[in-house]
């Protein structure tokens, strides 16, 4: 028991330090026009804290399922590309405060799941992103941010872009 404790403890703060410096961006969510907005916002907050990243959109062909960014094919382009680090992030949910996974889907299947939530919908006060990081198919870092006080998309975009540098810095390190 103590051995598995100082095992987890271990395998924890090796999670602590990713130096992120690239990484394939997912949004998970399902409206194609939300979708290309918060990759391409995202992509261009990541670009300025010199993190080189590739928006999923670019390798997918339209109406093309994620799961396809794990074959053979586009896992040898991204790597002709020096890209090690898938970056996925969802909604979680609105107006509640949630705990981080401690239980983590493989790659592959966290690409094919659905994720039910919009970027933003009427009558909320808050949403929360979690964001995963996979490197070598596995969890190096799993995030929640949590955007307070919108009332609309443009809103819940302009507080992500504000608050999203700080989590990007911290991934750097």
């Amino acid at each position: 028991m103590c051995l598995l404790l100082i095992v987890s403890t271990l395998t924890f703060s090796q999670k602590k330090h990713i130096q992120l410096t690239n990484g394939l961006l997912v949004a998970q969510l399902d409206r194609p026009e939300e979708k290309f907005t918060l990759e391409i916002n995202l992509a261009e907050l990541f670009s300025a804290e010199n993190v080189k990243v590739v928006p999923s959109l670019n390798l997918l062909k339209q109406g093309e399922v994620a799961s396809v960014l794990v074959s053979d094919s586009v896992t040898n382009i991204l790597k002709s590309k020096n890209i090690d680090t898938y970056i996925l992030v969802s909604v979680r949910g609105f107006d509640k405060n949630f705990r981080l996974s401690s239980h983590f889907e493989p790659l592959s299947n966290e690409l094919a799941s659905s994720h039910l939530f919009p970027l933003f919908r009427d009558d909320i006060l808050s949403v929360t992103f979690e964001f995963t990081l996979y490197r070598n198919n596995e969890v190096v870092a799993n995030e929640l941010l949590r955007i307070k006080n919108v009332d609309s998309k443009d809103k819940v975009m302009k507080k992500l872009r504000k608050k999203l540098p700080k989590l990007i810095s911290k991934w750097k390190k």
